[in-house]
């Protein structure tokens, strides 16, 4: 007996417009991560971008990316990994090239964290100081 199986929706297309406004960016945000390669959508006839949901998908990558402090090259390089014909040994290369991402942006938000953890206290120290002397009071 034959099972049902359920395909990916790869008809679904998008205008500029109802992509920027689902993901709460600028058309303008659109067309430049166009220009960094980040996403290729087709064209019309009469040359109007279309998105696909894989384009839907790689921008939702790159936002969340820039979220957690990534650049846009760092989200291109996460994104051309998933462009590579998926085998075992592709997976592997894949898992590690995110770890050492995840693992260096760690690195530089707990160096952030060091650093601002230390101007906090030097300004509560400030603070503290002022309580103790009112002002004209050499």
């Amino acid at each position: 007996m034959a099972q049902d199986v359920k395909l990916p929706d790869t008809t679904t297309t998008f205008s500029i417009g109802d992509l920027a406004k689902q993901l709460g960016i600028s058309t303008r945000t659109i067309r430049y991560y166009e220009e960094r390669g980040l996403i290729t959508p087709q064209r019309s006839d009469g040359g109007q971008r279309i998105y696909t949901r894989r384009d839907r998908g790689r921008l939702k990558l790159v936002l969340r990316a820039k979220q957690a402090g990534f650049d846009l090259e760092e989200a291109k390089e996460v994104l051309d990994l998933y462009d590579i014909v998926p085998s075992d040994k592709v997976h592997q290369a894949q898992a590690e090239v995110l770890e050492q991402m995840v693992n260096r942006r760690v690195s530089e938000l707990d160096a952030k964290i060091t650093e601002m953890t230390l101007l906090r206290d030097d300004l509560q120290e400030f603070l503290a100081n002022l309580r103790q002397k009112p002002y004209g009071s050499d």
